[in-house]
């Protein structure tokens, strides 16, 4: 017994040190408590970064959308300048195409009416009622066959979309010749195929432009392109030598 007796000063010698060892060792429940914390400050982290790639994200689509609308707006503003400068351009070829036309078919009248003089210069005192020349009477007659270049661009702008094939008559006179030119030349620089030639006897009298059109795609077209630029056709009764699309000028 006496050698398990342990002595007061051995034991307040030893009651310190289990107090130490007590205190400052870590618990289990220390453990959890800084894991939850650990896994708290993990979650908090983890909404911070969720919420800032969020923000990041928005930004980067407001940027794009911003870069997008820039660009869309540069495109379309470059588009309506080539558009313009086309239809520009395009309205210059067909000025110098009639003009070049009037030019050449002026030529050729002054060449029909010198060879004309230079026959009739040997007949020597005809009647009076005989003298006069057997020509159509409506060579005298004078009409406006001017197109303006606002209704010369609506005709072109409609025929663009179906081209196709199309035949210009016209009966013998300045005025008449001179219009029908610049139909073809209207008929031409809009992609359609055009055949011409000139009625000196039309079986019945011609009005000053008329159609002979069915229900095609470019029948519709012509129809449509006189109507948009405000040019008045009258409809004439198909004949055997009628092609299928086909544009009558007369007096």
């Amino acid at each position: 017994m006496a050698e398990h007796r342990i002595t007061l000063i051995e034991a307040r010698a030893l009651r310190p040190r289990y107090l130490a060892g007590k205190v400052s060792g870590p618990t289990l429940g220390d453990a959890l408590v800084l894991s939850h914390v650990a896994l708290l400050v993990l979650a908090a982290l983890t909404l911070i970064a969720g919420v800032a790639v969020v923000l990041l994200d928005a930004a980067v689509e407001r940027d794009k959308d911003r870069a997008l609308a820039v660009y869309q707006s540069d495109a379309e503003i470059r588009i309506h300048s080539a558009s313009a400068n086309a239809a520009e351009a395009l309205e210059r070829a067909v000025e110098a195409r009639i003009d070049a036309l009037t030019t050449t078919e002026r030529s050729a009248m002054l060449v029909r009416e010198a060879a004309a003089l230079n026959a009739q210069a040997p007949v020597a005192g005809p009647p009076a009622a005989e003298a006069r020349p057997t020509a159509d009477p409506v060579v005298e007659k004078v009409v406006d066959r001017t197109l303006s270049s606002d209704q010369r661009a609506r005709i072109v702008e409609v025929l663009l979309q179906h081209p196709g094939r199309v035949t210009v008559l016209s009966v013998r006179g300045a005025e008449a010749e001179k219009y029908a030119g610049a139909l073809k030349v209207l008929f031409s620089v809009s992609g359609w195929t055009v055949e011409s030639g000139v009625v000196t006897q039309p079986r019945n009298p011609l009005a000053p432009l008329s159609v002979v059109l069915g229900f095609s795609e470019q029948d519709l077209a012509v129809r449509q392109a006189f109507e948009a630029a405000g040019v008045a056709v009258a409809d004439r009764t198909r004949s055997p030598i009628d092609q299928p699309t086909t544009i009558y000028v007369g007096s």
